[in-house]
């Protein structure tokens, strides 16, 4: 999907972000603080949303284009309910302490023409009333049976989101030093060998994780591969040749998994070197290459601080990757980095500002920042209401 614009209120919080309109490529700069990666919390929050996921007191109104081209405009409302304390957030389960909030208000529009229409007493489809439905899921998660909404529903699956900390794999599961396991992320580098992917359309639709999908194209000889591998190689010169394969893993005698597993060849080095050797910033760009080119075509792929575990290396490649125009992929990426400014247009920043529990997004045009790369990076930094 492409977001067009977005409206935000967390009203449990008094949080708002103002209507932000978004490009093909939206670079989010700004003082530390301001909202830049809450922003693209709230684009996550309306996945969930669309998946049945209830919040306290959120309203949204987002303006967003499908894969096959139609316009559509879906907003609404949750109540406000009672805020949950520090105790209970940390330490009960979700399940035992999940509160449900209603939804109030719901609209969705389609090329214009009003499909659903939800009020707190019913739903309408297309003007005729639905059963009773659950009140606290959105209509795109309790409609999504239904062919015209499946379609709409499907589209929020195409967000991704990467949080600049690399996935290392199973490496991660055995560190001692690592004190709590986010099991669903660890658990989805289990690759399950009967959904088979064997070409790329179909690799790249899947739902299977990056590193699986990374493994598809390499297990089936797939072009696709060999160019992630030049697009590497071409970034870190030393390394020769790179291999997915597959690790049997054993939790309990009874259990038995297979795990997605990298492995590089350097020069000078002569034994292949395993994925918890590797270091964060080659994997990182592994990582980020592999997203670009086997994400499904029309997704949106949100970057927080896009510099993490990225050398400066690497990063003219990655980003003039993002700028081609051949998959159709829309990127809202969050940056602190002066190379990562000043080497993408201004035309492609947006700069965040807060007062209060307010945020504003705006173009660096409407600031008066100039054309050129340095100048529009001086004015950028000298902005009062901006701290690189």
């Amino acid at each position: 999907m492409k977001i067009e614009s977005l409206e935000y209120i967390d009203h449990a919080s008094g949080w708002k972000l103002e209507k932000v309109d978004f490009q093909r490529l939206t670079l989010l700069v700004g003082a530390s603080g301001v909202g830049k990666t809450k922003i693209l919390e709230a684009i996550l929050n309306l996945k969930g949303i669309a998946r049945g996921k209830s919040f306290n007191g959120i309203e949204w109104n987002v303006r967003f284009s499908t894969a096959d081209g139609r316009i559509c405009e879906w907003r609404g409302r949750f109540e406000k309910g009672h805020r949950q304390d520090y105790f209970s957030l940390t330490f009960l389960s979700d399940e035992s302490n999940k509160d449900l909030f209603n939804i109030e208000f719901e609209r969705l529009t389609i090329d214009g023409s009003l499909v659903i229409e939800r009020k707190p007493e019913k739903i309408l489809l297309n003007g005729e009333k639905t059963v009773k439905l659950s009140p606290s899921k959105s209509v795109l998660e309790l409609l999504k049976e239904e062919e015209e909404i499946k379609a709409i529903h499907d589209e929020f699956s195409k967000i991704l989101f990467d949080d600049g900390v690399p996935d290392k794999g199973f490496s991660a599961l055995f560190n001692p030093e690592r004190f709590h396991l986010d099991l669903e992320r660890d658990l989805g580098a289990i690759f399950n060998p009967e959904r088979k992917f064997t070409t790329l359309d179909d690799i790249r639709r899947s739902n299977e994780d990056i590193t699986s999908k990374l493994y598809l194209t390499y297990a089936n000889e797939l072009q696709i591969f060999n160019e992630i591998k030049d697009i590497l190689i071409g970034i870190f010169p030393y390394i020769q040749d790179i291999k997915v394969q597959l690790r049997e893993f054993k939790p309990l005698p009874s259990q038995k998994f297979s795990i997605v597993n990298i492995q590089m060849k350097e020069a000078g080095v002569a034994d292949w070197i395993d994925e918890a050797r590797i270091s964060s910033g080659m994997l990182k760009t592994l990582q980020h290459i592999a997203e670009l080119y086997l994400c499904p075509n029309h997704s949106l792929i949100l970057i927080d601080e896009f510099e993490n575990s990225l050398g400066v290396n690497c990063m003219e490649e990655v980003t003039s990757t993002m700028l081609a125009p051949e998959r159709d992929l829309q990127f809202i990426l969050t940056s602190h980095h002066p190379y990562i400014i000043n080497n993408i247009g201004a035309e492609y920043w947006k700069i965040v500002t807060r007062k209060g529990s307010v945020v504003t997004v705006r173009d660096a045009k409407a600031l008066g920042i100039g054309k050129s790369k340095h100048q529009a990076f001086l004015q950028l930094i000298n902005l009062d209401s901006y701290d690189i």
